[in-house]
């Protein structure tokens, strides 16, 4: 896993850069990401100086003690709520000035923390500093260990795609084959790591379809878009599977998909501005004329989350750096018709990419 210190001290600079007293860390994504392990309540913080604190519930200590794998991190429980030890630990810290994520603290929360820490100054993301991007920032570079992981996740992806594809027949409700995907998940010993998508025929015109009684027919076309968590990393796959003579407008679709996927995929590499990718894309939409079926951007980062930084805008400034891992999504989509749509992970390498989902 990543080096936590190392991130731990980033935060640190950034508290200290802001005179800020301490970071709450309170999205559950984030809190694994730093310790290695989360529980439900759980929360964290970050001092400017000192260890990092894990607050959690008695009932959970063991647990947490047995699977937090961040060095140096102290753990606080007690019969109270984890919320309640880190009210008090504030109070008898001293801790005057508090910085948080506005995105992943409820207003509860924060009425909480003025209720019972009085004299606490809280500076959310919203305001002067933007903490959502400190580790958003720092998890956009996936370590040696890290890409490991993923890799693994996105090979045992398109290992269960293959399996189900083999049993996929005319007259299955896409139900049926949302069900097969996700029984082939959770017998390889993972979990969704979203919701599946099976959408056949015109179905397939809705990108995040939600699988429905209707059958899979002859001369027609199926879309699945799955993934997997594996040891708290997403995997994510869309693939696009054929049955017998298929609408014209779809083999077009079809086409002129595989066409940008190629061309994106020769595009990343480090230095490269992550909107050219995007702009690439949409100029062959537009040259082959399908510009207006476009219904959604390029792709993602995927990593703790299977939607994270970075993201394909079109005024993004950001460049592709080695480590990141992103999806390349291509689709195109006509109501009444049908949509296709072809998702790959890709890593960033040293000096071109790696193609982890063959």
């Amino acid at each position: 896993m990543r080096k936590t210190t190392s991130v731990f001290a980033g935060i640190k600079r950034k508290l200290s850069l802001f005179k800020i007293d301490a970071l709450l860390v309170s999205s559950p994504v984030n809190i694994r990401y730093l310790a290695g392990f989360f529980t439900h309540g759980a929360l964290m913080l970050v001092p400017a100086e000192g260890a990092p604190v894990y607050f959690l519930d008695d009932m959970n200590k063991t647990l947490g003690e047995k699977f937090i794998k961040a060095k140096g991190l102290y753990i606080v429980s007690s019969e109270k709520s984890p919320a309640r030890n880190l009210t008090d630990f504030l109070k008898s810290k001293g801790i005057k000035k508090l910085g948080f994520n506005d995105k992943a603290v409820t207003l509860e929360r924060y009425n909480d923390l003025l209720k019972f820490v009085p004299d606490l100054k809280i500076t959310s993301s919203a305001q002067q500093v933007n903490f959502s991007s400190i580790l958003e920032g720092i998890r956009e570079i996936k370590t040696p260990s890290e890409i490991k992981i993923i890799r693994k996740a996105a090979i045992e992806t398109v290992r269960i795609w293959k399996k189900v594809s083999r049993r996929v027949t005319p007259g299955m409700t896409e139900q049926k084959i949302a069900g097969m995907i996700d029984t082939e998940i959770l017998a390889r010993g993972y979990e969704n790591s979203f919701k599946t998508i099976a959408a056949s025929g015109e179905n397939t015109a809705y990108p995040h379809a939600r699988p429905t009684t209707r059958r899979f027919k002859k001369n027609e076309h199926l879309l699945v878009d799955f993934g997997i968590k594996a040891e708290g990393y997403c995997s994510d796959l869309t693939r696009t599977l054929y049955n017998g003579r298929i609408n014209p407008q779809i083999e077009d679709f079809r086409k002129f998909v595989y066409e940008a996927r190629k061309e994106a995929i020769k595009m990343v590499k480090p230095g490269v501005l992550l909107s050219s990718v995007a702009e690439g894309i949409n100029n062959l939409f537009v040259r082959r004329g399908v510009r207006e079926y476009v219904l959604h951007g390029a792709g993602h980062g995927v990593g703790c989350e299977v939607h994270e930084e970075p993201f394909f805008r079109k005024n993004s400034k950001k460049r592709f750096k080695e480590g990141m891992v992103i999806t390349i999504e291509p689709g195109l989509y006509k109501a009444g018709t049908g949509g296709v749509r072809f998702e790959d992970m890709v890593l960033v390498t040293e000096k071109e990419n790696e193609v982890l989902t063959r």
